[in-house]
């Protein structure tokens, strides 16, 4: 069984595990800039757990009203509505590649977005993941300005 869910306080522990158990080719960040995305918007901010509450997979999406897309290891406060997310983080752990983890997160929160009436969704692919992300649709941004903390990365859209 598995269940999306908000992300709750006591899955932090669980949720830094996983970023530095996923992150080879970008610093893993601090839980106080990770905390910092979530508390923008736990709306949009979820975690996929276990029968037996284990941590599985994790999403932190944030409202970004700006064009220029955000710096890694910065804490950010959004203040007012906009009709755009960014997509922060989407990381899985090792323990449970292969089940579909990453799918139901993104699933979810286009289905919250949706719902919301929010018109896109921004995020920065790294690592490869290019692939994963236009299955949901997801295009290049050819022409967006990314921070060299991203290392090799491309800017991505889906117009909701």
């Amino acid at each position: 069984m598995m269940l999306i869910t908000a992300i709750t306080d006591a899955a932090w522990p669980q949720i830094m595990h996983i970023q530095s158990e996923s992150y080879q080719d970008v610093v893993p960040e601090s839980e106080a800039v990770l905390r910092s995305k979530w508390h923008a918007s736990p709306a949009t901010s979820l975690q996929c757990v276990n029968g037996q509450g284990r941590v599985l997979g994790y999403l932190l999406s944030h409202p970004w009203p700006h064009q220029t897309l955000p710096a890694l290891h910065r804490e950010y406060q959004i203040d007012g509505p906009c009709s755009s997310l960014y997509l922060h983080d989407l990381a899985v752990s090792q323990h449970a590649h292969g089940m579909g983890v990453g799918q139901r997160l993104v699933e979810a929160l286009l289905h919250r977005a949706r719902a919301a009436g929010l018109e896109r969704i921004e995020l920065v692919s790294v690592q490869g993941s290019e692939g994963f992300w236009t299955r949901f649709g997801f295009n290049p941004r050819p022409q967006a300005e990314l921070c060299s903390s991203y290392g090799e990365a491309r800017a991505m859209r889906l117009n909701l």
